[in-house]
Formats: structure tokens, sequence, C-alpha cells
């Protein structure tokens, strides 16, 4: 299937009602009792352009009018053709649409029809439990389409044991298909499986709808050359991957989430797509790998991983992960969206290009909050907790596909920061905004509470750091301060303090008449702040104030054109585009201060 036909036109479906006679019938299965559906039901889910995965109209039918009925029990009862009952093994042979009920304790259900046929189940509050082999398993046919009744809950459990780690025999699912199969309806389904993997496909595994439970001694979902999620719920605990799609033809291997809800605890990855992961909606929570207090550096635990790219138009995301949250090794394009995350490795990592568009994102706890080879923000609210860099754009991905810290790779490349719009605000340990190569900035809002230690600086560049537009409020320590350079053509100033100030205290900057321009707190202690604004303009003087209050509402601790009461610290005339001064008022000259960082009027490294 073609990945480049994810996109597809609107198909215009209604729901559908088709109205068949089935009776009505309880009957003794062992120590259980069945009610079967009085009535079949058609509905189709709509599909919009916006969408990625790929759903037929076949896959939306949640039902047709059943050719047989397969009763479980101790003694199996089957009504109608296409079915053979032997030794506990119930086998579909033919096409047609099976209603399938009551409970089979030791048994297993195949289907084993002609390459060319569609099959299609009707679980209608069906038990089947297998401690030898998968219990259910589909060898044969052209799709199978299974349908969860309204209103009931149905249950597999595969209790065989798994020798080893890598003991997959065949069928090695609990639900198995060699062939494309797709789920939908409006009941409920719980997998266990002690061997392997939960839900698995050879093929094309498509999800339409339907509440799910899975544990998985291996991967919770899997379709080997794609997985396509329309909508439903899902809780999904797995001892590998929680949901993968493993292929490694370029045309196949991805996931496309459109919808639903997701609830995934994994001891790898939370969603692991080879090649592409792309997701329209929905909501997804993710725990991988023991969370962001948890490490390793032999295996993967990202939250959202795609080997060669991450297309995220919007959703609600709360990723908890031992390693990246969400990681591509190609490029990564986020549209809009909530997300949340707590990582022990990066927040957001792209080894090649990551776009922000816009959205909500907050990395509540990271070693790196936000990694790519190029990192370009158009709009959007971004805020981002460190321990060490804020922004990184370096290059590289993980030595190896593991946990571990500092394994990237920065030998050579161009890197760059761009910084169109949005507001952003980062807290870090290491360097806020650290480009290994430029930094371009035209807008926007960007804040800086950065480093303490001397070893890093609030801005860090290889290349140039020019602004045009936009606003930079820049924090932190002083050994290895910058400040925009000089070719830019919007003005900064840079401010040293003979001492380091306290956590909150605010910086505020008026023009000459009394009118605030912008007013800052920054939530950690500081010595350095570099600030560069519009209204901040070469030739003019501007009043700078520390400590004081702000009586306007804040975001980050800024705002823009406060209403700032406080006493004035000293008065600048910025005769250059850049200027730096001291706490006194003096021109600050190359290692005057010493140290400092690269940048218009800053001392050298």
């Amino acid at each position: 299937m073609s990945n480049q036909k994810l996109k597809k036109t609107m198909l215009l479906v209604t729901l559908l009602s088709l109205s068949a006679c089935q009776k009505v019938e309880t009957e003794s299965t062992g120590s259980s009792a069945v009610t079967t559906a009085s009535s079949a039901e058609t509905a189709v889910a709509t599909v919009s352009a916006d969408q990625y995965g790929v759903y037929s109209e076949k896959d939306q039918q949640e039902a047709a009018e059943e050719t047989a009925t397969i009763l479980l029990g101790e003694s199996t009862t089957v009504e109608g053709e296409g079915v053979t009952v032997k030794d506990g093994t119930i086998t579909i042979t033919q096409a047609g649409t099976y209603s399938i009920s009551g409970e089979l304790k030791e048994g297993q259900l195949v289907v084993a029809a002609k390459e060319s046929d569609d099959v299609r189940m009707i679980l209608n509050g069906a038990t089947i439990m297998n401690s030898t082999t998968s219990p259910v398993d589909i060898e044969m046919a052209d799709k199978v389409i299974i349908t969860l009744a309204k209103g009931t809950s149905n249950f597999l459990t595969d209790r065989r044991q798994a020798k080893s780690d890598d003991d997959d025999t065949e069928p090695d699912a609990t639900l198995f298909s060699k062939v494309d199969l797709t789920i939908n309806g409006q009941g409920s389904l719980e997998v266990v499986s002690d061997y392997h993997d939960g839900i698995r496909s050879k093929d094309d595994l498509v999800l339409i709808s339907g509440t799910y439970k899975i544990e998985a001694a291996n991967n919770g979902l899997k379709g080997n050359d794609s997985l396509s999620i329309l909508d439903g719920s899902y809780e999904i605990k797995a001892e590998n991957d929680g949901i993968q799609s493993s292929s490694t033809d370029k045309e196949k291997g991805w996931i496309a989430i459109d919808g639903g809800s997701l609830s995934i605890k994994s001891e790898r990855d939370g969603i692991q797509a080879e090649t592409d992961l792309k997701v329209s909606a929905g909501t997804v929570e993710i725990e991988a790998g023991g969370g962001s207090t948890s490490s390793s550096d032999t295996e993967s635990l990202k939250g959202m991983k795609a080997g060669s790219s991450i297309q995220i138009n919007t959703g609600k995301f709360t990723i908890n992960s031992a390693d990246d949250s969400i990681h591509t090794n190609g490029s990564l394009t986020i549209d809009q969206g909530e997300f949340n995350l707590k990582t022990g490795d990066d927040g957001i990592h792209a080894d090649e290009t990551l776009q922000i568009n816009n959205g909500t994102i907050t990395v509540v706890e990271s070693y790196e909050g936000l990694e790519a080879a190029d990192i370009m923000i158009e709009d959007g609210t971004i805020s981002v907790t460190s321990s060490d860099d804020g922004l990184n754009a370096g290059g590289g991905s993980d030595g190896t596909d593991g946990g571990g810290f500092g394994k990237d790779n920065f030998g050579g490349g161009d890197y760059s920061i761009t910084i169109n719009g949005g507001m952003i605000f980062i807290d870090s340990e290491g360097d806020g905004i650290d480009s290994n190569g430029t930094v371009t900035q035209t807008g926007g809002t960007a804040l800086v509470s950065g480093p303490i230690n001397g070893g890093n600086g609030a801005l860090d560049y290889d290349g140039t750091y020019t602004i045009s537009g936009g606003i930079l409020v820049a924090a932190g320590s002083s050994g290895m301060a910058m400040l925009p350079s000089d070719s830019s053509s919007q003005a900064s100033v840079g401010l040293y303090f003979d001492s380091s100030q306290k956590a909150d205290q605010l910086i505020n900057v008026a023009d000459t008449d009394g009118n605030n321009i912008i007013s800052f707190a920054p939530n950690k202690s500081y010595q350095h702040v570099a600030i560069s604004a519009p209204d901040i303009q070469k030739g003019s003087g501007y009043t700078l104030s520390v400590g004081g209050k702000m009586m306007t509402d804040s975001q980050f601790g800024f705002a823009p054109k406060s209403d700032y009461q406080g006493d004035e610290l000293l008065t600048v005339t910025l005769d250059a585009v850049t200027t730096s001064i001291s706490q006194s008022g003096e021109t600050v000259l190359s290692n005057q201060m010493g140290g400092g960082g690269r940048g218009g009027g800053q001392p050298p490294r």
C-alpha cells in the first residue's frame, strides 16, 4: 500500500441501517450463558481528506447479515455453512459473515478460506482461551473484518509461556493474521498475551472503532505493513512497543492515527513506525521505558518514534519517556496540538528539520528541550525546561538507538534556528538557545531564564544571530554571555551586573519618555541579560530598571508595554546596533568583564 496514497478524497458516507432477522437464544456453555444480537446493523464512519490512514468503505461497515452462527462451548454448535469443528478448533473455510458468541476455555478459531475470499466475523460476546497456540489464527483470506457487536464484551487470552525473549514462533499473537485485518464496532475487546504480541497483522492492520484493553508480552498492536487508527479507545500495556509497524519497505512500515483515545504503557517505545508516523487528531498518553527517571544505553525507550518522518496536524499528547518523547531520524512537522512532555533525554528530536507552525508545547522535564539540525518556529506557545540546552541546533541521532545522554554527533554541517513567531520560554541549566550554526529571528517572543553556571550562556551560536523583528530577553550567567550579531537590523543591549541578581527580580526597559517597552522576571538568578525589541532602536536613549513591581498580567513572567513601578538603575543611549554596558553604565570592552561570548560588543571567547 503506497504511503503517498495516505491522503485521499473525502468519502461522503452516511449512516445506513439494514435490518435482518436473527434469532435470540440463550444456551448453557459450561459456566456461561450467551445472548446473540437481535438485529444486524450496518454503520459507516466518516473519513475526511485531512486524515492519513487508509479506510475503505468495506472497512467501515460494522456488520452485515450473518451467513452462519457459531456458539462456542464444551460442544460448539454451528448453524450455517463454511465452518468445521474438530477437537476444539473451529475453522472458517469460505467467504461469509460469522456471528461468534459463547466461551471456549481451551480452543482456537482459525480462518482458512480462499485467497480471494472476504471473511467477516462478528464477536458477539465471545471468549476464547488457549495455552498452546494463538486463540485466533487467520491463515488465509483476502481480507478479514472483525466487528465488535454493540454492547458486548469479548475476551481473547493466550497463556503460552515464551521460552526466551526471541521465541516468536508463528502464530505469535493472541489475535494473529497473515492477511489484511480490520476491526470495527461499538463493543469491547480485551486481549491478553503471555507469549508475544497482542493483535498483529503481517499485512495492514486497520482499527475503525471499539474499546480495547491489551496486555502483551511483546507489542500491543502491530501491523507489519501499516497500521491505521480512525477512532476508538485503547488501553495498552506492552513489554516491548505499545504500537508498532516494522516493514523496512519505504512504501510500508507507517502508522496513521486519525482519532481515538490511546493510553499506552510500554517497556520500550510507545509508538514506533519504521518509516512515517502521521497524526491528524486524537488523544495520546504514553509512559515509555519507565518514564523520565529511567534510562538504558542499549534499548530504545522513546514515546513516539519514526524512522523517516513525523507529521502532527493536531491532537493532545501527554508523554513521559526515558528517552526522547518525540523522535524521528528524518523531519518532523507540528501544525497544531497540545503537548505535555517529560523525558530523560530530548523533548522533541529530529535529525533533520523540526518545524513548529502552531500549538502549545510544554516540555516539563528534559535533558535538551527541542533538538534538530534545523529548528523553525512559525507560531505557537512553547515552554521548555531542560537540564542542558533548551533549543539546540545540532546534528545526528543517538550513537545507539537507546536512551543515554550526550550521544549526538555534532561533527560538521550547517545548522540553524529560525524564529518567525510564537511565544517561547526556556528554563535551561545549559545554553538557552544554542546553534552550532546560525540563529535568525524575524518575529515572536523568545525568553530565556538561562544557566547559573559560567560555563554556559543564555545564548550560544557559532555563526551569527541576526534579529530583524520580535522580542528577545535572555538572562543568565555572565561568563559566556552573548548578544545578537551586530549585522542585525534590530538593536540589542546587554547588561552585566556586578553581582548575581536573585530569581524573579524584574528587569524593565522604558524609553526616555517613560513608556515601558518590556518587563521580565527570570525565574532563576542571573548576572547578565540580553534584550532586543522593535521599540529599542540605535541612536535612542532608554532607561533600565531592576526590581520594582509589574501591575500588568504576565505570561512566563513577561509583559510588553507593562504597567511597571520601580526605581531607575541607569539610562543608556544606544550608539551601535549592539551595546554592552556594566551596571554602572560603562561600555564593556573586550576582556573587561573577564570572559563572555561572541556577538556584537561582547568580549571574545
